[in-house]
Order: structure tokens, then C-alpha cells, then sequence
């Protein structure tokens, strides 16, 4: 009696049973709803703006050897930009070094172009990022060290409340790999 009384707890908590008596069987032979799909990884595509939902934290084994720093929709490296890639190649050459760029973009965008916002500040994060990797590898880096990565405007380094603030998203940040 005892097992009777086990099997049947058994299947009433499992959920297997539906029938009216003890002696009509588990009804466990109905589909089972299909399992939800897996999430799909953080994937952070090479010069691509990342659309992850949690923060992209850099990993202990990375550095911040400097950030270049923008005119509003400009890719433009003057001199002092240059002189810092050449301090940063110079470094990354004699050591081996991997270096990631990472391209970024202020959310500020000129009234008539507030439609097309996402796209301007995507396109202009690419343009940036891609300017400071192949500075880099003209100046000897091996291209097969650099990664990069486009953030358009989803990164921001300061909340935007004026010129300067503004101004500090508009960058493009390289990190050593060690």
C-alpha cells in the first residue's frame, strides 16, 4: 500500500498524472512545450557599434594607453594626436603589445539631422576608429595585434549637460593588452 501511495505522490507532483483513477497510467506522453531558445551571446563584432544590454567591462588584462579626442563630426588627427599614436606605436612595436581601439561618438547632433542620429553617430564612430587602427598600423603596429570597435553614441564617458562634457564623448580610447 505504502508503494501505491508513493507512485501515485509521485506522478501527482510531476504533473505526469491527469487521470481519474490510480490504475489509469501516467498521461506523460503529451509534447512537452518546446524549451526556450538560449540568449544570444554579447558578440562584439570588429569596427561594428555593440549592442549589448549589460556594460562592457574591460578585462583586468587590459591597460588604457590613451584617448584621442574629437571635433564634432570630425575623424581629423592633428599633430598632438599623431605624436600620441606614435608614442603608443612606439610601445606596442617594441614589446609585441595588442592593442584595442575603441571608437565612440557624442550623442549631439546638428537639428536637421536628428532623424538620421543613430546612423550619423554610427557611421562617425566606424570613421574615427578606423582612422586611429590604421594610423596605428602605418606606424608600424602589426595589424594582426590591433582589434577595433565602433560604440557610436552607446558608451558615453560623462552624461552630456554641456560643451565640455559633450566634448569628452567624442573620443576614441586605445587599451595594451598584457
Amino acid at each position: 500500500m505504502k508503494k501505491l501511495l508513493s507512485l501515485a505522490a509521485i506522478l501527482l507532483l510531476s504533473g505526469c498524472y491527469t487521470g481519474t483513477s490510480l490504475f489509469d497510467g501516467p498521461a506523460c506522453n503529451s509534447p512537452k512545450p518546446a524549451p526556450a531558445p538560449a540568449p544570444e551571446p554579447c558578440v562584439q563584432p570588429i569596427i561594428q557599434p555593440v549592442p549589448c544590454a549589460q556594460p562592457v567591462v574591460a578585462p583586468k588584462y587590459e591597460r588604457l594607453a590613451g584617448v584621442i579626442y574629437f571635433a564634432i563630426g570630425s575623424d581629423y588627427l592633428n599633430d598632438a594626436d599623431r605624436a600620441e599614436l606614435s608614442r603608443i606605436a612606439q610601445y606596442a612595436r617594441a614589446n609585441n603589445t595588442p592593442v584595442k581601439v575603441l571608437g565612440h561618438a557624442s550623442h549631439k547632433v546638428s537639428q536637421a539631422a536628428l532623424s538620421k542620429k543613430d546612423a550619423i553617430n554610427r557611421d562617425i564612430s566606424i570613421k574615427r576608429t578606423q582612422k586611429v587602427a590604421n594610423t596605428l598600423a602605418s606606424m608600424g603596429v602589426n595589424p594582426s595585434l590591433i582589434s577595433a570597435s565602433a560604440y557610436s553614441d552607446t558608451r558615453p564617458a560623462e552624461t552630456e549637460v554641456d560643451a565640455r562634457t559633450e566634448a569628452l564623448n567624442r573620443r576614441v580610447e586605445i587599451y595594451f593588452g598584457y
